[in-house]
């Protein structure tokens, strides 16, 4: 896809970023539907009438709420978690810092174990001269994203880029090498 000459780089990544939040949107209102509630397995006696020739009608059981069922979808609190790696060695594939990158994850997901991630957002940074490089921010995410099912099978689904998906993070105050890791889980 060949770009117009007169219309700035900004107006494209707008555009993607505005297609990737409205994927963001849409996965988060069809994970927070919430399911028909299931009838009752034992339902109340129903009222009848003693009339022999006309049947009276009988109220149907109600489903009574229950205290272990819950709705499904994505939890609406996420988490946050950072690694710090050397985005290079990682983009690179070198085996070190691969396995620091799991050793770092299995430290921080520690704390929320029995649980699994339903949806992950990396949003990297990389500095050169002092600025956000944008594309090397992306390839680092990207390397954190594709590595997180290797680092903690169990907890990270297996990669797509529709599940886990790496990002930039442009912000002013962020160290370079660093990854943060936006997690959402299941309602359980």
């Amino acid at each position: 896809m060949s770009r117009d000459p007169g219309r700035p780089a900004g107006t494209y990544l707008a555009g993607w970023l505005f297609a990737d939040l409205l994927l963001v949107i849409v996965l988060v209102v069809l994970g927070s539907e919430m399911p028909a509630a299931a009838p009752d397995p034992h339902p109340s006696p129903t009222a009848t009438t003693t009339a022999a020739a006309t049947p009276g009608p009988s109220r149907s059981p109600s489903p009574t709420p229950s205290d272990t069922s819950r709705p499904g979808g994505l939890d609406p609190v996420t988490v946050s978690v950072g690694l710090r790696l050397d985005p290079d060695a990682l983009i690179a594939g070198r085996p070190s810092e691969t396995a620091e990158l799991a050793r770092q994850v299995n430290e921080e997901i520690k704390r929320y174990a029995g649980r699994t991630a339903a949806f992950v957002m990396v949003f990297g940074t990389v500095r050169s001269g002092g600025s956000v490089d944008t594309g090397r921010s992306d390839a680092y995410a990207t390397a954190v994203a594709r590595q997180l099912p290797q680092a903690a099978p169990r907890f990270f689904p297996p990669y797509s880029e529709k599940i886990i998906r790496g990002y930039h993070d442009s912000g002013a105050d962020i160290a370079s090498g660093t990854a943060r890791i936006e997690l959402f889980f299941l309602l359980s």
